[in-house]
């Protein structure tokens, strides 16, 4: 009988597994052209025109969107989304003041508890925690449904999204948006509706 080390077989079994999970996570560019937010203030979403991406907004988050500075904020996408079982998605967004921001802008974001670099770039990161749907037929994305300029973003921007959920499992979870003519985009309940952000733009 041939007997192998298990000193051995760990090390080859580590590295097979490594590549299965290399192999399993596909990689997509995902389109943004509007990041948008509930009336409520608890959902921060993005809508693509294939995946819908629904975020718990954190509430220091809620506060910068509603504030005297959020036209003149820019979001940062600090490196890719990613999305796993059961649709869980996580990133990192960091909202930046722009170069056009006052003085007074300053002293609010500060108040928020912004920081600053050494470069004086005025900032908050924000974990972002959520999940990924499939947008259901017929539903428009942001620009298809008439935003207006003002709330749209300056251009399309590309995101990288790592993909490590099964696609027959991700086929199942369809998006609780919505959208109703006079009204707009809806989070299942037709109260909550999603606004665009009249945001500078975004960096990925």
């Amino acid at each position: 009988m041939t007997r192998i080390r298990v000193s051995r077989l760990l090390p080859a079994l580590a590295m097979v597994m490594a590549m299965a999970g290399c192999a399993s996570t596909k990689p997509y560019t995902e389109e943004v052209s509007a990041l948008m937010v509930s009336s409520d203030s608890k959902t921060f979403a993005v809508l693509g025109p294939k995946y819908h991406y629904l975020f718990q907004m954190p509430p220091s988050m809620a506060q910068s969107l509603t504030s005297d500075f959020r036209t003149r904020l820019t979001a940062v996408i600090l490196r890719e989304f990613h999305v796993g079982a059961g649709g869980y998605t996580w990133g990192y967004v960091r909202l930046q003041l722009a170069d056009n921001a006052t003085d007074r802008d300053r002293q609010q974001a500060y108040a928020m508890h912004y920081s600053t670099t050494k470069e004086g770039l005025v900032y908050y990161t924000y974990h972002l925690e959520g999940k990924r749907y499939v947008a259901q037929p017929g539903t428009p994305s942001a620009a298809q449904a008439g935003e207006s300029r003002q709330t749209v973003l300056d251009k399309p921007y590309r995101v990288t999204v790592m993909d490590s959920q099964g696609s027959a499992e991700a086929m199942k979870l369809l998006s609780p948006v919505t959208f109703l003519a006079g009204t707009g985009f809806v989070v299942a309940n037709p109260a909550v509706v999603l606004f665009a952000l009249p945001m500078v733009g975004l960096k990925p």
